[in-house]
Formats: C-alpha cells, structure tokens, sequence
C-alpha cells in the first residue's frame, strides 16, 4: 500500500510537464526489485533535468539506463522517442516509437501513438524529397598583394626617388651666370656643363618615365588578379542546418510510475 502511494505521488509530480500528446500510464514493472525501481526514478530524474538543461545526448543515456532497470515503463520508450526527434534523429525517433505501439496500451494510447509515428513517417519522406546541399562557394575579390606586386611597386618607388635626386642635380649642374675668362673659365667647360645637365635631366626624365611604367604594372598586378584567400561575402552560397522535426511535440512526457 505504501508502494503504491509513493508511485502516485511520483506521477503526481511529474505531470505537470506533459505534452501536448497525453502521457500514458506505465504499466506495473514486474520484474524490477524495489532497488531497481529506486535507480530508474532517479536515473529518470536526471535525465529530465538534463533535457530541461537543453543536454538531449546526456538525457537519453539517463533514459536509456532508466528503462534497462525498468523494461516494463512505457513513458520511458516513448520519452527516447521524443528526444531522438528533437535531435532530429528520425529514423531512432521512429524506432523507439514502434517499439511503443507494440507495448501493452489502453485503445487511446495506442491511437495517439499511431499518429505520432504518421508524422515521423511524413517529416522522414519530407526530408528525402529534399534537394541535396549545395557546396559551399566563396566570392572571388580582387587584390592580390604577393612578392611580384611588392617587386614591382619597390622598383616603381625606386625609380621615382632616383629621378627626383637626378633631377635635382641636374637643375644645380646647369651653368647659370657662367662668365667665360672669368676665373680661367674656358668656352669648353661651358659646353661641359651643358652637356651633363642635360644628360642628367634625360636620365632624370627616363627614371620618372619608369617609375610611372613599374606603378602602373604594380596596380595591374594587384587590382586585376584575385586572392588566394578571398572571404565569403555578401553574395556567397553558405549551408544551413534546420531541425528537422520538433515543436510543439518535442518534450518529455516525464508521468507515469515507477
């Protein structure tokens, strides 16, 4: 007698949880000694702590160890069935919901098994008229910075600095106020320095005509290729995971006796 009150309290407590699917009462385990019954309660109290918490992979080993210590417990049968769904998991949801309907059931029971399995049956063939996931592809961006862009953009750098020094020397080369007599200037010391300011203004001149040469290569070489490592962007093509199954439907039944 007080067994039996014990396991009218433990229903008690657990129904306020139920789903939208009622919770079957669970039949007398027969086999289980009372140390085995004590070990599925609290085996069963974890795990509906552990799916409260969000940890349904956790839950169905304290479910699964429940019911090894409990055969007869049908909420435990039907409890795997609606954890595995909520893991979308179908194909176990499915099978531990067969495994239900085969059990000792009252009429009511048994129909809202059945059509619980009609709409594991539905979501599963869903699923399989599903198009394959595309691949994931990534957009290609432009500017590519390696050892030849860098090359080419130094020498550009290079040839500008040499100009601009070349260029300077030549403008102080030039003879300006030149006196020839004076100072035993001859008329061929001017022509001299004529002569190599304007070699080093042409010199100069090929420096700036470089410079803008190995820029422009520079910025050919950077904007026209694309990177190695270009990132996703706006456009990219990127796979999702959606659950399967679930809603209102996924919960514990979390009734029954022990």
């Amino acid at each position: 007698m007080r067994g039996a009150m014990s396991s009218r309290a433990w229903a008690f407590l657990c129904i306020g949880l139920a789903l939208p699917l009622a919770a079957p009462r669970l039949a007398h385990a027969q086999e289980a000694s009372g140390d085995s019954v004590a070990a599925a309660r609290a085996h069963f109290l974890k795990g509906k702590e552990l799916y409260q918490a969000g940890s349904y992979r956790e839950a169905i080993v304290e479910l699964d160890a429940a019911r090894a210590l409990d055969p007869k417990a049908k909420d435990l049968v039907f409890n795997l069935a609606i954890v595995h769904e909520k893991l979308a998991e179908v194909d176990e949801a499915l099978r531990y919901a067969r495994i239900y309907v085969q059990m000792d059931l009252e009429p009511a029971e048994r129909a809202r098994a059945e059509t619980y399995i009609k709409r594991l049956e539905g979501a599963k063939n869903e699923v399989a008229k599903r198009p394959p996931p595309t691949e994931e592809t990534h957009e290609r961006v432009r500017g590519r910075l390696d050892a030849a862009t860098i090359t080419v953009g130094v020498v550009a750098i290079g040839a500008l600095g040499a100009g601009v020094v070349i260029g300077i020397k030549a403008l102080s080369d030039k003879p300006t106020g030149f006196v020839t007599g004076a100072n035993g200037n001859t008329v061929s010391d001017l022509q001299n320095k004529v002569n190599s300011a304007h070699t080093e203004a042409i010199v100069a001149d090929v420096c700036f005509i470089g410079a803008g040469v190995a820029a422009a290569g520079a910025a050919v070489l950077y904007f026209a290729r694309y990177r190695d490592d270009a990132p996703t962007g706006s456009n990219s093509t990127r796979l999702s995971v959606t659950p399967l199954v679930g809603g209102s439907s996924g919960g514990l039944l979390l009734s029954g006796r022990f």
